[in-house]
């Protein structure tokens, strides 16, 4: 089976000081990042997609991949190749069901490499006390994997709707400029951990790999809680899941990248290493593949 690779990443980091970078800053930032440690430029970016939900000043339209397609001035002009760019949202699984559109899309023979890139920020200046969102950025390369044991292997998603009010957010327009709303619920993380077990099962069977050659999980960071249940929900060892919500938070989207850069910084990842991707978002959806380096 034909596999994607994982060519270059890039981030934008969670910053402390008096000015803050919005949306759009960090999605450039960690678009840039990625293209200046590729092999690839900008005009082999053959499809651009972007996952991030919360924006600069709330925008909702037009899609916000044409603006982050303009700054990193990838195919802007008519004369030159041609970039689908779009927006894909499913929350915390938003960077995962980007980078499987592009696998899929590289199996049908549509293309050869694509981006999938994230940004979150709350722009408000009172944020809701349950918003944890800490901005940032991060954006993937993929292209087609010159190996067929090397890259993404399956990818699986889960829904659980019967728990869809669980977590939620919203945009109240009633206030100048709006304001984001955010609601958590306290027995989110545990109802998590009940439920990820099928979805943990599910995909190791469906890569017939057992639970103890996985090197590394790579989750989304919603919660100390959460990361903290993760060894006895998976049956995995404490050092192989990669937490980084000390050092950057809930980052939503952007989470598990940051996870993976901040591994790779470690000496964690190297060849023949096998990392599982564990996504959560509202829903509640999981999102999760393997991804041998």
């Amino acid at each position: 089976m034909l596999r994607s690779r994982i060519e270059s990443i890039g981030v934008s980091l969670p910053r402390n000081g008096p000015w803050k970078p919005g949306s759009l800053a960090h999605a450039t930032k960690a678009g840039s990042q990625c293209l200046g440690s590729s092999c690839y430029l900008p005009i082999d970016v053959e499809v651009l997609i972007n996952a991030g939900v919360h924006r600069d000043r709330h925008y909702a339209e037009p899609a916000f991949a044409s603006y982050i397609q303009k700054k990193l001035a990838i195919n802007v002009e008519f004369q030159r190749r041609q970039t689908a760019s779009f927006d894909l949202q499913n929350g915390g699984c938003g960077m995962l069901n980007a980078l499987h559109v592009l696998t899929t899309m590289m199996q049908s023979g549509a293309i050869r490499t694509g981006m999938a890139i994230a940004s979150e920020v709350n722009t408000d200046r009172t944020p809701d006390p349950d918003s944890s969102i800490i901005a940032s950025g991060a954006a993937i390369m993929l292209d087609i994997s010159p190996s067929s044991d090397r890259g993404f292997g399956t990818f699986v998603f889960r829904t659980y709707d019967e728990h869809i009010d669980l977590s939620r957010s919203m945009v109240d327009l009633s206030v100048e400029k709006g304001h984001l709303l955010i609601h958590r619920d306290k027995d989110l993380d545990q109802t998590c951990l009940s439920l990820l077990p099928e979805v943990w099962e599910e995909l190791l069977d469906s890569e017939q790999v057992k639970r103890e050659e996985i090197d590394l999980l790579i989750p989304s960071q919603i919660s100390a809680r959460f990361l903290a249940g993760l060894p006895d929900a998976l049956g995995l060892p404490p050092e192989k899941i990669v937490d980084v919500f000390q050092q950057y938070g809930d980052t939503l989207t952007t989470s598990p990248v940051l996870a993976l850069h901040h591994a790779q910084r470690q000496g964690r990842v190297e060849p023949g290493t096998r990392i599982a991707f564990l996504a959560v978002g509202s829903g509640i959806t999981f999102g999760a593949a393997i991804y041998d380096f």
